[in-house]
């Protein structure tokens, strides 16, 4: 009997969303990784709220930036690619790579801010 899925079979679709949870799993304990280190190296220096604060903060700009970043490339990515075809411009640059580049930024920032915020509260700030 034929698939009704248009796409083929489901079983890629599975191992491909499957792949993306781990991965979004794996750089988001590296994002908290970073967080909860930053708020405790910062404690050295600062007030407690002060530190978590600063932590959250820069956490939220490599959040911000790679969403940002990820929307732009997936939006204007062959927009792009093609250029370089016209222009005969070779830098490497490709929307997979630049997807998966700013995949890795959005989650690890994901992780670093949920790290600083729990650190905020395990220090009652």
């Amino acid at each position: 009997m034929p698939s009704t899925d248009p796409v083929g079979s489901s079983r890629p679709r599975a191992e491909r969303y499957r792949a993306l949870a781990v991965g979004a799993a794996r750089w988001a304990l590296v994002g908290a990784a970073v967080g909860a280190a930053l708020s405790a190296a910062l404690l050295a220096v600062w007030s407690p709220k002060a530190a978590t604060d600063t932590a959250f903060a820069l956490g939220g700009l490599v959040l911000g930036f790679g969403v940002t970043a990820w929307s732009t490339s997936v939006s204007l990515g062959r927009t792009i690619e093609g250029m370089q075809d016209r222009l005969d411009v070779s830098s490497g640059w490709t929307e997979a790579g630049a997807r998966q580049a700013f995949f890795v930024l959005s989650w690890t920032g994901a992780g670093w801010v949920v790290a600083a915020a729990l650190a905020s509260i395990a220090l009652g700030v």
